[in-house]
């Protein structure tokens, strides 16, 4: 096989591989049940070329956030979504930021640059030290978050013992003769009290009839 036959191949078999090597590639749509399910209460964590330095963004709520750098920065964000990216918004402009998972990483970049500008970036608890990010997981791709939150959890079920329900049937059965005797109990009451207010009235005719002898 000749030189030019070697170059055809090889130039072949790139042409064929290119596609499979960028198969991973994929845009998160981040929407409104993506957001709430993944984002809120946690950070992106990522490197700032235009600031040399570590950032991250938190997601405090649908509307709000915080950038903060390792510098000290914070500033307060407006959060939006359109057309599956994250907008954010402060009174020095406003960007919106794509996200691509890759080999199971996630990149970050502004819709208006090109790849060549992108960051990989992390998710995860916003307590995270800046030094520690890279141990944090990538973002979930759209499928995996749909699986994770898409079927509705199986129902527990409760396993009760045969004693349990036999130590339970006894404690009802004395709560009711407990009932029963309270029942009993002022019932013989009442008439016991009728019967002293009786004798009690019948005490007080005795005494008036017979007060000329008890002075």
């Amino acid at each position: 096989m000749n030189v030019k036959s070697i170059a055809q191949l090889f130039l072949a078999s790139l042409i064929f591989f290119l596609p499979i090597s960028n198969a991973s590639a994929e845009k998160i749509n981040i929407d409104e049940a993506y957001y709430e399910k993944n984002l809120i209460g946690q950070c992106l964590f990522g490197f700032s070329k235009q600031r040399n330095e570590k950032i991250k963004i938190s997601f405090e709520s649908k509307t709000s956030g915080r950038y903060l750098t390792e510098s000290f920065i914070d500033s307060k964000q407006e959060i939006s979504l359109s057309d599956g990216n994250i907008v954010l918004k402060n009174p020095r402009g406003k960007f919106a930021i794509r996200i691509d998972i890759k080999n199971g990483k996630s990149f970050a970049r502004d819709i208006k640059k090109s790849e060549r500008d992108e960051q990989e970036v992390f998710l995860g608890d916003c307590k995270t030290s800046y030094s520690k990010m890279n141990n944090l997981p990538a973002f979930p791709s759209a499928s995996v978050a749909a699986s994770n939150g898409g079927a509705p959890a199986a129902p527990s079920t409760v396993k009760v013992d045969k004693n349990e329900i036999a130590a339970l049937e006894k404690k009802l059965a004395a709560l009711k003769q407990k009932a029963a005797r309270k029942e009993e109990y002022q019932k013989m009451r009442s008439l016991l009290d009728q019967k002293l207010k009786e004798v009690q009235a019948q005490i007080q005719m005795l005494e008036q009839e017979y007060k000329d002898v008890l002075n």
